[in-house]
């Protein structure tokens, strides 16, 4: 699971063109750092298409790690106020924070995969549906199984592989599911999995699930935009 820097735009070099007044006059920033922040710029308003599986296993891989993360980092620090910054340098809570990033993590990979099969459905022919299927969980299997398994799963990422491949397969079978009929899948899986005692958070459920439908639809539409649906379909599905 990639994790992402504290700093929301994770750019350590985000302010290096901010100057006062008294120095804009004497100082300039060298010509390579205005080219490296127009590019940042650039690829932030204009990203890549997404148009390879290689690509494509990396853009959903990291927007999984963001939501389980966010997710749960969010509510926390929301829940506990002032309290989280002793929170979250204690060992025991690090460690429960641990199990409900990666378990979120392995739920909001599965329903972003589930979601893209939606969308690339309509641009492979009937016969090779259960191909564009097999394809997923390929790339799902493709994602877990590199990582290290955490702790708290000994036994790996077996258990997840089987239960994706049994979901995908009746996906395949229905109708395209969209970003808002799978999020409450991973909304329940984090939920369930946060490092606050149920007692303390059985009223913010519905806060918790929508926050994660929130960032699922968000990165549905930026799934939209940038994946050439037609080419990516051609490289999973062969057809």
């Amino acid at each position: 699971m990639i994790t992402y820097p504290v700093n929301a735009n994770g750019d350590s070099n985000a302010g290096i063109l901010f100057m006062t007044a008294s120095t804009a006059s004497t100082a300039r920033p060298a010509p390579g750092v205005v080219r490296a922040w127009w590019r940042r710029v650039a690829e932030r308003l204009r990203p890549a298409p997404i148009e390879t599986v290689e690509v494509f296993q990396q853009f959903v891989q990291e927007r999984a790690s963001l939501i389980a993360q966010k997710c749960a980092i969010d509510y926390c620090r929301g829940k506990t106020g002032l309290a989280s910054y002793a929170l979250f340098t204690e060992q025991p809570f690090l460690k429960a924070l641990d199990v409900c990033r990666w378990e979120a993590f392995v739920s909001v990979l599965g329903d972003l995969l589930i979601v893209a099969e939606g969308c690339l459905r309509p641009h492979v022919r009937p016969e090779a549906r259960p191909r564009l299927g097999e394809a997923f969980i390929d790339l799902y299997s493709a994602v877990l199984m590199p990582l290290p398994a955490p702790l708290h799963r000994p036994q790996g990422w077996d258990d997840a592989i089987a239960s994706f491949n049994l979901r995908m397969r009746s996906v395949v079978a229905g109708e395209p599911q969209q970003a808002l009929d799978v999020a409450d899948h991973s909304a329940k899986r984090l939920f369930d999995t946060l490092p606050i005692h149920s007692s303390m958070r059985e009223l913010d459920e519905e806060v918790v699930y929508g926050a994660v439908r929130f960032r699922m639809v968000a990165v549905s539409q930026e799934m939209q935009r940038r994946v050439v649906a037609a080419e990516l379909a051609k490289a999973l599905a062969g057809s």
